[in-house]
């Protein structure tokens, strides 16, 4: 609630103030802040006209090509995405030639240096990126699951999780996320449907979470939940 009300209040405060200063440039301000008071008023009638059991749950028709078994099973970025990574990395090195060569007069000196710190900074990034994506890694068992990734490895017991949850997105990043919420309902980790075979990822996730106990819930776009 806090996250949708502070950017309406801050672009109706500066759009006012703008406007009071006689900058016509108030009213894009303005015409933001309608915006988003009309997506709030949507999004709330929305949440009332869905039927007392939730939205439809899109996750109930991600069958499993067979049965769920005691096998941990394996999801990562496709190999198309890893070696658009790749390319990107690659593409990244030509950054500092490109700049010093475009560049007139050339740098010297402490430009030069800037320069240098710049390109290390700008492929150091890039290079992130890409063991980033190699790196990823999503195994799920019958016991729990384990999040690979630059940083040590999540892992997540389903008989510690309080709940599992598919949440459409906005319109901006995944259109689907699965979070894991721990028993305080803390959001301890999110997977993005970029990941190749996130159906059957949600669908394992969800029938190792019924074994264990653990509700699982859908979230549309509007924030109306299932029951």
């Amino acid at each position: 609630m806090i996250v949708t009300v502070l950017p309406t209040a801050a672009f109706g405060a500066v759009g006012v103030w703008r406007c009071l200063q006689g900058d016509n440039a108030g009213f894009l301000f303005l015409g933001l802040t309608a915006m988003l008071i009309g997506l709030a008023i949507f999004a709330a009638i929305h949440r009332r006209r869905v039927a007392p059991e939730g939205p439809p749950d899109p996750s109930a028709a991600w069958g499993l090509p067979g049965r769920a078994d005691q096998r941990v099973h394996t999801f990562t970025y496709s190999r198309g995405t890893i070696w658009t990574a790749r390319a990107c990395g690659a593409l990244s090195l030509l950054a500092g030639p490109a700049i010093y060569l475009a560049s007139s007069p050339r740098p010297a000196g402490t430009d030069l240096w800037w320069l240098a710190a710049f390109v290390l900074v700008f492929n150091s990034a890039f290079l992130l990126m890409v063991l980033a994506c190699e790196r990823y890694r999503v195994e799920v068992g019958p016991d729990g699951i384990v999040h690979y990734r630059l940083r040590p490895p999540l892992q997540h017991a389903f008989a510690a999780l309080g709940s599992l949850a598919l949440l459409q997105g906005g319109g901006r990043g995944p259109a689907y996320v699965l979070a894991l919420y721990d028993k305080r309902g803390r959001c301890v980790d999110t997977f993005g449907d970029t990941l190749e075979g996130f159906t059957e990822l949600t669908a394992l996730a969800k029938e190792y979470a019924f074994a264990a106990g653990i509700t699982f819930r859908y979230r549309d776009m509007w924030g109306a939940w299932t029951g």
